[in-house]
């Protein structure tokens, strides 16, 4: 009797861990590639003891076919929470990015701290670092480990995802961010298709004027001004819209 209930708490927790270790390595804060690969294995593991006694004992399938079943399924919703806690980070860094483009400072790159190699702009890795400091401050990132624990109450363990669900919630969640970033960086886009108006105007007037150098210095001044009145504006719009989203995950 001990050895049945003993079999049945290991294989709950290594289901339990298929799930929940593959979200926590892609979630923001928790899954960053400046986060040693330890401490995220340490936090899984941790997570997942936390999660076995408030969870039902998991049935043991027969056949070794039903278990790789089962342990994939766990993985792919897994992955799939954490995909989607991953996209909503990409909508601020790429609200940062236009910011940039339009502020003539998309050359100004760095190593991207959201991305294990490759480099973007200063401001999309500034926005990014301060929308991760302001889910820990907020104490958003309990939402994001209470919503992965709700996600039993979504897909019940043993039965197999809906894919094509996840594909249309995958497709409109991009879209919802995309919208997102766009409306985060309206000002900045309006303000430097005003100052491209005025420069192709000059231009136009006095054709040996170099416009777009004498342009940058005024374009630089007046984006960092509009970066400072509205960067409050634009992370508290972000952070609801981060709430929102994962609210989606919880149970009323």
């Amino acid at each position: 009797m001990l050895s049945q209930f003993l079999t049945a708490q290991l294989f709950a927790f290594l289901l339990i861990f298929c799930r929940l270790g593959s979200a926590i390595m892609l979630l923001p804060g928790f899954g960053e590639a400046y986060v040693a690969p330890r401490i995220r294995l340490f936090l899984a593991l941790l997570f997942s003891v936390l999660m076995v006694p408030v969870l039902q004992t998991f049935p043991i399938p027969a056949t070794v076919g039903g278990l790789m079943q089962l342990i994939f399924a766990e993985i792919l919703v897994g992955i799939f929470f954490g995909a989607l806690a991953r996209m909503m980070i990409a909508g601020i860094h790429m609200a940062g990015s236009i910011i940039a483009y339009q502020s003539s400072l998309s050359s100004a790159l760095t190593n991207d701290i959201t991305a294990f190699q490759g480099q973007d702009t200063s401001l999309g890795n500034l926005l990014s670092m301060t929308s991760v400091v302001l889910i820990f401050v907020t104490d958003m990132h309990h939402y994001m480990l209470k919503g992965l624990a709700e996600s039993y109450t979504l897909f019940l363990p043993g039965q197999f995802p809906m894919v094509e669900d996840f594909a249309n919630h995958a497709t409109h969640m991009m879209s919802a961010t995309f919208q997102t970033a766009m409306q985060m960086a309206a000002p900045s886009i309006v303000v430097g298709m005003m100052l491209y108006l005025g420069a192709g105007i000059i231009s136009r007037l006095m054709p040996n004027m170099q416009v777009f150098f004498i342009m940058m210095a005024p374009q630089l001044l007046l984006s960092f001004f509009i970066l400072m009145v509205t960067i409050s504006a634009i992370m508290l719009w972000y952070m609801e819209f981060f709430r929102e989203t994962l609210a989606s995950f919880l149970s009323p």
